[in-house]
């Protein structure tokens, strides 16, 4: 019976402190160019929507970011509440293939997308933290309120149950703002 007790309060410990450590983590901001030029600030002063985030730390892991980002283009285009960016974080290419690299991505990006695709040049340790990066070739994903602290994350190729956890965290996060 003790150690029933024990392991309860044991497990629940490890459950608020996950919880606690996911709630209080906030994404790095973002003050950059997407492909179209437009400046793109995260999380935007004023704003309201959810936030959803792929992030790409390698050009493998931008082959696997693209299934995520044509799901999530069918799935919120329309959907005034959230937003949704691809990441590439670029900061460990040279300067001098960075140009080279951007027009590969303005070439394999749709052009109506181009908005929604915003490379990062710093903040990569901290984007790594947050993300609890272990895979290089993998996409990561992000869901954030509108003033960036995380509301649930992943990582990994896409797959349906991967995409039914991010679509359940973010019709809860949707439902639990209409409640404020």
């Amino acid at each position: 019976m003790k150690r029933s007790i024990l392991a309860f309060f044991g497990l629940t410990v490890v459950i608020l402190t996950s919880a606690l450590r996911a709630g209080g983590q906030s994404i790095p901001p973002v003050n950059a160019k997407a492909l179209d030029d437009s400046q793109v600030v995260l999380p935007k002063p004023g704003g309201t929507q959810f936030l959803i985030l792929v992030l790409g730390f390698s050009h493998k892991s931008g082959d696997h970011c693209t299934p995520w980002d044509k799901r999530l283009a069918a799935e919120f285009h329309s959907d005034a509440r959230i937003a949704y960016y691809q990441i590439p974080v670029l900061a460990g290419a040279p300067s001098l293939v960075r140009p080279m690299i951007l027009k590969g991505m303005r070439k394999g990006v749709p052009a109506a997308e181009h908005s929604r695709f915003v490379p990062v040049y710093d903040h990569e340790a901290e984007w790594k933290k947050l993300v609890n990066f272990s895979a290089p070739d993998d996409p990561y994903l992000v869901l954030t309120r509108a003033d960036g602290s995380v509301v649930w994350q992943t990582h990994g190729l896409l797959s349906e149950s991967l995409y039914g956890e991010l679509k359940n965290a973010a019709t809860k996060a949707l439902a639990d703002d209409g409640k404020k």
